[in-house]
């Protein structure tokens, strides 16, 4: 079964994307749509196109910050000063780190180009996960029709589903209890003179 396949039922009001799956959109999109079914939602590349952009703007301010102090001699003591990575353990000027990560402090601050490889990296892991659970769940499938068992084809095929369904819908499968089972022993159990 290939997720590809696919429509899902979101649409983008930034780029104008129509019945996009909710893995295009974070969870914090998905979140406000559940909360607010009219809720305008944006895409995960046109945040990231929107991120990209503000952190350009914020890189040409920083350099014409620095360039305005070079101008102005020493009055620009404050951007000069030497700020180490803590990803890259490189020292570099204040206009490479945003004015958030330096108020994190030198063991945890990290340079803008850090922080856009980290971002990257994360964005890509958690697709990375949803398509290695589908094709270990795939095989799964495939190893219990090989051996016959029905149960087994059942919950192979179940878990197949709630996974492809999640990348569709942005929903997690929801597990049920057993039943009534383990629970009451029946109509009128734990009642005054009902069976016990």
């Amino acid at each position: 079964m290939v997720a590809g396949g696919w429509a899902g039922n979101f649409d983008c009001s930034k780029c104008g994307r129509k019945r996009l799956e909710a893995s295009a959109f974070s969870k914090k999109m998905i979140e406000k749509r559940t909360k607010d079914p009219e809720a305008s939602l944006r895409c995960k590349s046109c945040i990231e196109e929107a991120s990209q952009k503000e952190r350009d703007q914020a890189a040409e301010r920083a350099a014409a910050r620095a360039a305005g102090a070079d101008d102005a001699g020493s009055s620009g003591n404050a951007d000069k000063a030497a700020y180490t990575c803590a990803a890259c353990e490189q020292e570099l000027g204040a206009a490479s780190f945003s004015a958030k990560q330096l108020a994190k402090g030198a063991t945890k601050q990290r340079c803008r180009s850090c922080v856009e490889v980290a971002e990257a990296a994360e964005a890509g892991a958690g697709e990375a996960r949803r398509v290695a659970r589908l094709a270990e769940a795939a095989e799964s499938l495939r190893a219990a029709e090989a051996v016959g068992d029905k149960a087994a084809v059942l919950a192979a095929s179940s878990r197949v589903a709630a996974i492809e369904a999640e990348g569709v819908t942005g929903l997690r499968p929801v597990v049920l209890g057993r039943g009534r089972r383990g629970g009451r022993a029946g109509r009128g159990a734990g009642r005054i003179g009902g069976r016990t």
